[in-house]
Protein backbone atom coordinates (compact mmCIF):
# COMPACT_ATOMS: atom_id res chain seq x y z
CA UNK A 1 0.00 0.00 0.00
CA UNK A 2 1.32 3.65 -0.43
CA UNK A 3 -0.11 6.72 0.37
CA UNK A 4 0.75 9.95 0.00
CA UNK A 5 -0.37 13.72 0.92
CA UNK A 6 -1.73 16.24 -1.58
CA UNK A 7 -2.84 19.83 -1.81
CA UNK A 8 -5.31 20.46 -4.41
CA UNK A 9 -5.09 22.92 -7.04
CA UNK A 10 -7.34 23.57 -8.92
CA UNK A 11 -9.25 26.43 -9.04
CA UNK A 12 -12.86 25.99 -8.15
CA UNK A 13 -11.53 23.18 -6.53
CA UNK A 14 -13.52 20.25 -7.48
CA UNK A 15 -16.77 20.68 -8.46
CA UNK A 16 -18.87 18.06 -10.51
CA UNK A 17 -16.52 18.13 -13.90
CA UNK A 18 -13.25 17.40 -12.14
CA UNK A 19 -14.50 15.56 -9.95
CA UNK A 20 -15.99 13.32 -12.55
CA UNK A 21 -12.62 13.19 -14.49
CA UNK A 22 -11.02 12.43 -11.42
CA UNK A 23 -12.65 9.33 -10.90
CA UNK A 24 -12.04 8.28 -14.50
CA UNK A 25 -8.57 8.19 -13.63
CA UNK A 26 -8.64 6.39 -10.62
CA UNK A 27 -11.03 3.56 -12.34
CA UNK A 28 -8.36 3.39 -14.98
CA UNK A 29 -6.38 1.19 -12.36
CA UNK A 30 -6.53 -2.07 -10.88
CA UNK A 31 -5.61 -0.76 -7.45
CA UNK A 32 -7.45 0.06 -4.96
CA UNK A 33 -7.65 3.51 -4.56
CA UNK A 34 -9.20 5.89 -1.59
CA UNK A 35 -9.18 9.66 -1.09
CA UNK A 36 -9.23 10.41 2.70
CA UNK A 37 -10.34 14.21 3.80
CA UNK A 38 -10.18 14.41 8.34
CA UNK A 39 -11.78 11.31 8.93
CA UNK A 40 -13.97 11.10 5.60
CA UNK A 41 -12.62 7.90 3.83
CA UNK A 42 -14.28 7.07 0.14
CA UNK A 43 -13.96 4.93 -2.78
CA UNK A 44 -11.82 7.80 -5.31
CA UNK A 45 -14.04 5.31 -7.85
CA UNK A 46 -17.10 6.69 -6.49
CA UNK A 47 -18.32 9.86 -7.79
CA UNK A 48 -20.71 10.13 -5.11
CA UNK A 49 -18.80 9.21 -2.24
CA UNK A 50 -15.90 11.68 -3.78
CA UNK A 51 -18.30 14.37 -4.17
CA UNK A 52 -19.42 13.83 -0.49
CA UNK A 53 -15.90 14.87 0.91
CA UNK A 54 -16.95 18.39 -0.77
CA UNK A 55 -12.60 19.14 -1.75
CA UNK A 56 -12.10 22.93 -2.34
CA UNK A 57 -8.78 24.37 -3.53
CA UNK A 58 -5.66 24.62 -0.98
CA UNK A 59 -7.07 21.35 0.81
CA UNK A 60 -4.88 18.79 1.80
CA UNK A 61 -6.04 15.66 0.60
CA UNK A 62 -4.48 11.86 1.45
CA UNK A 63 -4.26 9.45 -1.31
CA UNK A 64 -3.77 5.34 -0.69
CA UNK A 65 -3.57 2.67 -3.21
CA UNK A 66 -3.06 -0.88 -2.90
CA UNK A 67 -2.51 -3.07 -6.03
CA UNK A 68 0.05 -3.71 -8.49
CA UNK A 69 -0.29 -0.40 -10.08
CA UNK A 70 -0.34 1.73 -6.90
CA UNK A 71 2.53 4.11 -7.89
CA UNK A 72 1.31 4.87 -11.34
CA UNK A 73 -2.61 5.28 -9.89
CA UNK A 74 -0.86 7.95 -7.23
CA UNK A 75 1.38 9.60 -9.69
CA UNK A 76 -1.29 10.16 -11.92
CA UNK A 77 -4.06 11.40 -9.06
CA UNK A 78 -1.45 13.72 -7.68
CA UNK A 79 -0.75 15.59 -11.12
CA UNK A 80 -4.30 15.82 -11.90
CA UNK A 81 -4.64 16.91 -8.06
CA UNK A 82 -1.81 19.49 -8.41
CA UNK A 83 -2.76 21.42 -11.66
CA UNK A 84 0.04 19.52 -13.01
CA UNK A 85 -2.40 18.32 -15.89
CA UNK A 86 -4.89 20.36 -17.66
CA UNK A 87 -9.00 19.73 -17.81
CA UNK A 88 -10.14 17.60 -20.89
Amino acid sequence: MTKKSMIIAIKGGLEARPVAELVQVASKYNSRVYIELGTKRVNAKSIMGMMSLELDNGDEMTVSADGNDENEAIGEIEAFITGNRGLK
